[in-house]
């Protein structure tokens, strides 16, 4: 073998091929071919040495700057591959005695990390499990999340610990989603039933802010109140219309119950309900009364009638069917009579000097003649009901059939009046 330069340290030249000399563990090998001259393909491969310890000071670098050096330890056995192979005259022995340094250094320090990995990696199991009895599940998924991506960043751990612990989180994991799981199906139950709580009290305010039973229905309805604070939660725009429904039936009845409370000094002695069958049977018998008298002639008393029986209304709504049909005609009657008489007297100013039959006649024949302006007001009324009827407009078609009522009753008021008027003026020609 002849040497082309025999003061070459790492290699030589035998029949125009390049030999890198052998170090370690490694043989002699081919490394290229003279082209030039055997100087510049020497030089040349010189050159190239230095790529390959640049490398090595490159990934010593990125090793001390790193913070989870642990993760270059690949990246060292793939450099020690790559050194083995590459294409470069120099000193490889130092660069290897780099590399084992580097090795010593980092097993050193992943041994310290893992070390301290675990550490992280038991204190995350107890952060997880701790979320297991969470009281807002929500909020602790996201938080149950969290604690899984500082799992995954964090680094291996001591082997012998390592599927162990594994397995233990996620155990965590996959138990606290169970639970979570559950504890969405708890609360949906718990959130029906807690709806069904207050449609309970709803129901049941609505029913007895009519009552008349004052004395006992106050105190249900501070035992409703009471029972409305212990109700659980609900969905705001739930909770928001369930109060107003709620606060209305208490408007409603408290403002009944004022008007009794000033009613009560009246009648110290009796319930509500007494007082109540009073009130209706002495209004509606005193209506009855001067509505059998000469009607016309009690008008402003009717009005001081259909002022306290309105006053009765707004304390007692259940009144009397009976009682309030029997005041509510006889009151008719009164404004109807008082209104005959009012046209009967502007067309003949000397009415009431003419003779009984002759003003028998005279009422008889203009109540004719209000009864069908009335018929006549009713039809349209009730063609014009029929249109609101067919448009579904309940708030209308409320109000027309209220008016239509009315109107019917009047009717019928006038037709009593008016049989009276025929009978008295039959009975006077026989």
């Amino acid at each position: 073998m002849e040497l082309t330069q025999r003061t070459h340290k790492y290699g030589y030249i035998q029949e125009d091929k390049i030999f890198l000399k052998g170090f370690l563990d490694f043989k002699d090998r081919q490394i290229g071919m003279v082209k030039e001259s055997e100087e510049a393909s020497l030089k040349y491969f010189d050159d190239r040495f230095e790529i390959a310890r640049q490398k090595v000071v490159t990934l010593a670098t990125l090793i001390e700057e790193a913070q989870n050096k642990g993760s270059y330890l690949m990246k060292l056995v793939h450099m020690r591959k790559y050194l083995a192979n590459f294409d470069g005259l120099g000193d490889y022995v130092l660069l290897f005695a780099q590399l084992d340094e580097l090795e010593k250094r980092l097993r050193a320090t992943i041994s310290v990390n893992r070390i301290r990995n675990l550490e992280i990696k038991e204190a995350l199991i107890r952060e997880a499990e701790a979320l297991l009895d969470a009281e807002d599940m929500a909020a602790a998924a996201d938080l149950i999340k969290e604690t899984k991506q500082k799992w995954i960043k964090t680094g291996a751990v001591v082997k012998e610990k390592q599927d162990q612990l594994e397995q233990k989180f996620q155990e965590v994991y996959a138990e606290f989603f169970i639970r979570r799981k559950q504890a969405i199906k708890d609360k949906t139950r718990q959130a029906r039933h807690n709806l069904r709580f207050f449609q309970n009290i709803l129901d049941r305010a609505d029913y007895i802010k009519n009552s008349d039973n004052f004395e006992k229905t106050f105190q249900d309805f501070r035992d409703l109140q009471q029972a409305w604070k212990k109700g659980g939660k609900i969905p705001h725009k739930k909770a928001i219309m369930f109060w107003e429904r709620f606060r209305q039936a208490n408007d409603f009845f408290f403002a009944r119950y004022k008007n009794f409370k000033a009613l009560k000094p009246e009648y110290p002695d009796l319930t509500s309900v007494e007082i109540k069958k009073k009130l209706e049977s002495e209004l509606s018998e005193e209506a009855v009364k001067i509505a059998a008298e000469d009607a016309h002639l009690y008008t402003e008393r009717a009005k001081e009638l259909l002022m306290e029986w309105k006053k009765l209304t707004s304390v007692f709504r259940n009144l009397d069917r009976e009682c309030a049909n029997q005041f509510r005609i006889s009151c008719d009657r009164i404004f109807e009579e008082s209104y005959l008489m009012r046209v009967v007297k502007r067309k003949y100013p000397l009415f009431e000097s003419k003779p009984l039959e002759d003003r028998l006649r005279i009422k008889t024949s203009f109540m004719r003649e209000l009864i069908r302006r009335d018929e006549e007001e009713l039809l349209l009324n009730e063609a014009e009901l029929e249109k609101e009827i067919n448009k579904n407009n309940l708030k209308n078609k409320k109000l027309l059939q209220n008016k239509h009522n009315i109107q019917k009753r009047k009717i019928e008021v006038k037709k009593i009046i008016l049989g009276e008027l025929e009978e008295q003026l039959t009975e006077l020609r026989n």
